[in-house]
């Protein structure tokens, strides 16, 4: 069993420095994006807010929205219902900008796809038929004024199929749930990049409305709840990528609960493993032997500790040695996570006192943030319903989703 150990302990230090050496490379490529400003000429272009109930701060992320550094563009607010209680907010936002071109759509709703799926199809539907690109964007989420010139900067770009950014989570009053949240969320961040298996995020994503036809997004729509992990299997299966927008992490401010982080992360990895089986697996063989190593070393220091250590000889014998691997590891986790914290500290000054108030979340979590992620793995092998926005799915198959109606989850 100590050979396996410590087999384990350098499959994990291996993996943990090649991981600091893609956040290097990561970091680099992060810093010459950001120091690109350069833009194309610019284009007409409808932006689709798909909103259901009151986010965290509404009237000021869909005042970022309407407030862009841009030339000409139609914002398009969707909501399923006429009743819906994001539509008061909306109207008065609306006000404050007269001369922006808005259409608030009411989408109704869908037996067969998600509400904020169908939102975007009614509000691709009602989009003025001059847009050359369609954008994509989430109510809970705060874009910096510039956003939609970032976002379309590399869209014209040879096979690239559609342009993305990501979000950002910045905890209100930081909460230990809110800081483990952005942690676990800045670790899925990291994996975009500089290549060409990039996956769309539907809060911040920009596409050419001349291909939608050429993906057939529309079709693969039509019975799927996610808009992104669809939209992404559309544009690599038309042999083109998704560019990685690092200047489009949009910030989503507020805090949440520990059932409300559960639910959350719960439903991101259960989505994956329904929409990308592949990425899902290789989440679960990257985490897994992670754990694994973090509890059976601190389980063996503890039984050192406290049956083999008589002598401080025989403490530097047994137990530092194992605390010294401990610590290797942990301290190369706590580096991936600066690179991180540093990357969008940089980006985004505006938010500098939350940051540097959360330090620790990004630098000292790793191991809590993949534990999240093994709860979360063991609840999507038993589980493929997923609780969105109210609305409960049953996934069947990334083709075929039902819609439960059942009063008393609903009124859960």
């Amino acid at each position: 069993m100590e050979g396996i150990f410590y087999l384990l302990a350098t499959v994990i230090i291996l993996k943990g420095l090649v991981g600091v050496l893609q956040g290097l490379h990561y970091r680099r490529y992060f810093q010459r994006e950001i120091n690109d400003v350069t833009y194309s000429s610019p284009a007409l272009v409808s932006v689709i807010v798909p909103c259901k109930g009151q986010d965290f701060e509404l009237a000021q992320n869909l005042q970022a929205m309407l407030d862009q550094d841009y030339e000409d563009y139609e914002v398009i607010f969707v909501t399923a219902s006429d009743k819906d209680s994001s539509l008061p907010v909306i109207h008065e936002v609306v006000k404050i900008f007269p001369s922006r071109r808005v259409k608030i759509v009411r989408a109704g709703f869908s037996e067969g796809q998600g509400e904020k799926v169908n939102n975007l199809i009614q509000g691709i539907h009602q989009s003025d038929r001059k847009s050359q690109v369609l954008v994509f964007a989430d109510s809970d989420g705060r874009p910096h004024r510039l956003w939609l010139k970032d976002l379309l900067k590399r869209l014209y770009e040879p096979n690239v199929g559609a342009s993305s950014g990501y979000r950002w989570f910045f905890p209100r009053n930081g909460n230990f749930a809110s800081v483990l949240r952005a942690s676990w969320n800045g670790a899925i961040a990291s994996l975009l990049g500089n290549h060409k298996h990039n996956f769309a995020w539907g809060g911040s994503t920009a596409i050419q409305r001349l291909n939608l036809k050429r993906i057939n997004l529309l079709k693969y729509w039509e019975h799927t709840i996610s808009d992104d992990f669809s939209l992404t299997e559309a544009v690599h299966n038309a042999c083109l990528h998704v560019h990685f927008e690092p200047r489009c992490l949009v910030s989503s401010h507020g805090d949440c609960t520990w059932s409300e982080l559960l639910e959350w992360s719960s439903r991101q990895i259960i989505i994956t493993k329904i929409y990308s089986r592949s990425l899902w697996k290789l989440t679960f063989l990257s985490e897994v032997p992670f754990v694994l190593f973090f509890c059976w070393a601190l389980g063996k220091l503890v039984w050192l500790i406290s049956t083999g250590v008589s002598t401080v000889n025989s403490a530097i014998v047994t137990v530092l040695p194992l605390s010294i691997l401990i610590g290797v590891v942990f301290l190369l986790s706590s580096i991936r996570g600066f690179l991180r914290w540093e990357m969008v500290r940089s980006l985004h000054p505006e938010e500098k006192e939350c940051l540097d108030r959360d330090w620790w979340g990004y630098l000292l979590l790793a191991p809590l943030v993949s534990t999240l992620t093994i709860y979360n793995l063991i609840i999507s092998l038993f589980s493929s319903t997923v609780r969105w926005r109210g609305v409960y799915y049953d996934l069947k198959s990334k083709n075929e989703v039902h819609i439960i109606h059942d009063t008393k989850k609903k009124n859960r």
